[in-house]
């Protein structure tokens, strides 16, 4: 596996300028080895991605199972597999981790045309990693990966869908402290979600997770940090351990954190991106595309409201056209009772930049990264590139160990001279040419059951009822059922 790549300059220039904001936020001396801590800037606000159990993390690598090192928080039947010491003193350590998903979906109407057959894919993945901690300064992640994928209409396989076996994750870390404040270094395949979920996540939804090649370096106070970073992607394939660099494809970045001095814990994130694609399409043109973001990520929760929000402006260049878009994200909960059904209600609102796509001058479509296409479509039906939707969402846990929630989405076209796009960017052929502005509407359910400590239900589904835009174009209503079992530890 080719981890690196080329651009080994840049990778070195982005840890030297990483390391010396680092220094010149907290001087000093005293090592520590993890890249966050319970005393230091709140886990909330350290761009690590969404947790899945009471301990458990999307992201496998920000788990910590240090405290095991005492025997009598040893509760649970796969404790001795999270934290396996290597040394008398309990320093240098091994962490297990495992997850099995098996998932089953169905789809009324395959890309959404009024009498398209149906689809009722079969998944499972699996994942194994190991997290050596060796002292107080190194650290090395593992993770390998397998996924398969069957069913009723399934013609193409995917590699986010289906591969025999991927080395997910392969990395490591060289941490440190200085005054206070955590800084580091870290080095190869990863996934990397510091930023706002329409951007980056780890692409849970499918079943292999989205991973990077590269660097990226970090410095945390106690109120403040910064996050840079130089990644390419993986060049995904469906054989065994044949997933390597894909040099055509490249984003770097730096976001900075900082902990409002208000009440409640209240995170403001401002970040530059740059994506760089060799080959990437809008409409009928596939051309190399130069995309810049600058925007802010404002998020957490004060009292009974908890919201997550970002805004960005996007330039660049996609061949010899210029990009001018922009992106406006909002989620927004208020919880009205912390005991019964525990009910919350709320609602999004979003609005992504369209226009150009089948023209020939500036390209004013919005271009999410690698965010969370389920946000917006749990088929990942819609989304990302000149849309704009409005969806009031409720709330309830009927026992303590469920969750229920309910929305209704109703979506429009920012730009009827331009398509309607799906989720991962792709248009719906025909759309480009009709009238009108309005998608349509979903009606959304996403219910999870945890049972057990260890295992998890999730059951998604969705109602789409197509719109003027659609309707004209030759696309009709659609269902979507999901539901899966998990098995994590």
């Amino acid at each position: 596996m080719n981890v690196l790549g080329r651009g080994q300059a840049m990778y070195i220039k982005t840890i030297a300028s990483a390391m010396t904001l680092a220094l010149v936020m907290a001087p000093g001396a005293r090592a520590q080895t993890k890249p966050r801590q319970d005393e230091g800037y709140p886990l909330a606000g350290q761009g690590l991605g969404g947790k899945t159990g009471p301990d458990t993390w999307m992201s496998r690598w920000a788990e910590d199972w240090s405290f095991l090192r005492d025997p009598g928080k040893r509760k649970h039947a796969l404790d001795a597999l999270k934290y396996v010491p290597l040394d008398e003193g309990g320093q240098t350590y091994l962490s297990f981790s495992m997850e099995q998903r098996l998932r089953g979906d169905y789809y009324s109407a395959i890309g959404l045309r009024e009498g398209a057959p149906s689809q009722a894919p079969e998944m499972y993945r699996l994942f194994v990693g190991a997290d050596l901690h060796v002292g107080e300064h190194f650290r090395a992640f593992t993770e390998l990966a397998h996924a398969s994928i069957n069913g009723h209409g399934v013609t193409t396989r995917a590699p986010a869908q289906e591969d025999k076996a991927r080395v997910q994750q392969a990395f490591f870390d060289v941490a440190g402290k200085w005054n206070g404040a955590d800084v580091g270094v870290r080095v190869g395949r990863q996934d990397f979600q510091d930023g706002p979920q329409w951007l980056m996540t780890t692409r849970e939804n499918a079943n292999m997770h989205f991973t990077l090649d590269g660097v990226r370096a970090w410095a945390m106070g106690a109120d403040k940090r910064i996050s840079v970073y130089d990644l390419r992607y993986v060049a995904e394939s469906t054989g065994a351990f044949d997933d390597g660099t894909d040099d055509s494809r490249r984003v770097r970045g730096v976001t900075v954190g900082l902990r409002l001095p208000v009440q409640g814990d209240i995170y403001f994130d401002p970040f530059w991106i740059n994506a760089r694609d060799q080959a990437k399409r809008w409409g009928a043109q596939v051309a190399r595309a130069d995309r810049h973001y600058a925007g802010a990520h404002l998020y957490g929760t004060r009292g009974a409201l908890t919201f997550d929000t970002a805004a960005m402006y996007e330039w660049g260049d996609f061949g010899s056209r210029d990009i001018r878009a922009y992106g406006a994200y909002s989620t927004f909960r208020w919880a009205l009772s912390k005991d019964g059904l525990r009910p919350a209600v709320g609602f999004h609102a979003d609005i992504t930049s369209g226009g150009g796509g089948y023209g020939t001058g500036t390209l004013r479509n919005g271009s999410l990264l690698y965010g969370a296409l389920p946000y917006f479509s749990w088929a990942t039906w819609f989304g990302g590139a000149n849309y704009i939707d409005l969806a009031p969402t409720f709330q309830f846990s009927p026992t303590a160990t469920t969750s229920v929630a309910l929305e209704y989405q109703r979506m429009w076209r920012q730009r009827q001279d331009d398509a309607v796009y799906t989720g991962p960017g792709a248009a719906y052929a025909g759309t480009q040419n009709v009238d009108g502005r309005h998608i349509g509407d979903l009606l959304r359910l996403n219910a999870t059951w945890r049972p057990h400590r260890y295992v998890s239900l999730t059951a998604r589904a969705e109602r789409f009822l197509a719109g003027d835009a659609m309707q004209r174009a030759g696309y009709g209503d659609a269902t979507f059922f999901g539901g899966w079992v998990t098995f994590r530890f």
